[in-house]
């Protein structure tokens, strides 16, 4: 007889109050005891436990996150707060063991959390602001909570499964769902080391600065999760970043235009692909791209900014200027500190352009004498 969650304990084991007086890092443990039934391999009965401990460590850790000032402050819903806690805080097993008896042998195991309310509230700030961002977050949210729920259902009708045959047919349908949810968590756990680094919202972010190890694993693991399931959008982004941080540029290229051709309707893939195409100086591509956006969004600031930048790298100031200005008129208010560095290059663009619609850029109006 097969006993799911037969002990579970959650703690909150330390706080530590780092060097900022308003941050700090807590850490949150939950362990999670799988009875092992008839049917069961020792295998999947440790990936069952896994992913529970996992589980309820990320629900105490979604409790913590939305007992936050700045949180409440946001007014988010319970689920949005589960969703953001599950994208981006990192878990990991900390303990495993056998327990239990040679006729009901157990697996247990404990899984632990870290958040840093610094880089938490950070990240939850982009999602904020990035729509896409967060569109991705929520469906990766529903795969996970659909996949658990065919997992639970699968574990129940393999516990009271008599017929061997019917047995293995349940067992290969639970390696499957065991095996999107682990691609769905590698995909989470990548996204969460890698985001600490970089802004995905940001077009024209810095590089990652991860080591070549770390390069070279979140990349196997990105790429195991898109086979598992090529319509992983987040896997195909975090792919594209890590091969534009190798120097890649065919390689990003390519998962752009596949993450665009499964959802073409995104801004945010069409601006990343548009920021790739103005650095290799194919311009017109890139402007065809931002266009894109344009009809969409008319009034988004990366991409005013991206437009403008894209028409003085060509030469032509006057559509440079007209775009710089609007996205100096639509930023106006934005005091956000992301939003500092994109307004200084707008406004030196704007000097180089001399402000003048009929001007060319001047650097290049030296050149031309």
């Amino acid at each position: 007889m097969i006993k799911l969650l037969s002990g579970i304990k959650f703690f909150i084991v330390l706080t530590l109050i780092s060097l900022n007086a308003h941050a700090e890092i807590r850490v949150i443990e939950a362990e999670n005891t799988y009875t092992m039934g008839d049917n069961d391999s020792k295998v999947d009965a440790r990936r069952i436990a896994t992913q529970e401990a996992k589980r309820k460590a990320l629900e105490l850790a979604g409790t913590y996150v939305a007992s936050l000032t700045q949180v409440k402050e946001y007014k988010l819903s319970k689920d949005e707060v589960t969703t953001y806690t599950a994208g981006v805080v990192e878990t990991e097993i900390v303990s495993e063991e056998m327990r239990g008896s040679t006729r009901h042998p157990e697996i247990y195991i404990k899984a632990r959390c870290k958040i840093d309310t610094d880089v938490l509230m950070e990240q939850i700030d982009r999602y904020q602001e990035n729509q896409e961002l967060r569109e991705q977050l929520e469906t990766s949210a529903r795969e996970s909570d659909a996949l658990r729920k065919e997992r639970d259902a699968l574990v129940k009708q393999l516990a009271a499964e008599k017929d061997k045959a019917r047995a293995e047919e349940t067992r290969k349908k639970l390696d499957t769902a065991l095996t999107n949810e682990e691609s769905i968590d590698d995909t989470n756990r990548v996204w969460a080391a890698v985001s600490r680094n970089t802004d995905f919202s940001d077009p024209e972010a810095q590089p990652i600065t991860i080591t070549q190890a770390d390069l070279d694993k979140y990349t196997v693991s990105m790429q195991r999760a898109i086979q598992v399931n090529p319509g992983n959008q987040r896997a195909r982004m975090l792919l594209a970043s890590l091969y534009q941080n190798r120097g890649n540029n065919k390689a990003t290229e390519n998962e752009l235009r596949t993450a665009m051709a499964q959802n073409p309707a995104n801004p945010l893939l069409h601006m990343k692909l548009g920021v790739l195409l103005k650095d290799q100086g194919r311009y017109d591509e890139a402007l065809k791209e931002f266009f894109f956006i344009e009809r969409k969004r008319p009034n988004e600031p990366h991409m005013l900014l991206m437009t403008g930048m894209t028409h003085k790298a060509k030469g032509n100031c006057r559509m440079a200027v007209a775009y710089l200005k609007r996205f100096m008129m639509y930023t106006k208010r934005n005091d956000r500190p992301r939003m500092a560095p994109l307004k200084q290059k707008a406004l030196e663009a704007l000097k180089e352009c001399g402000d003048r619609p009929g001007a060319r850029p001047a650097g290049q109006r030296s050149r031309l004498r």
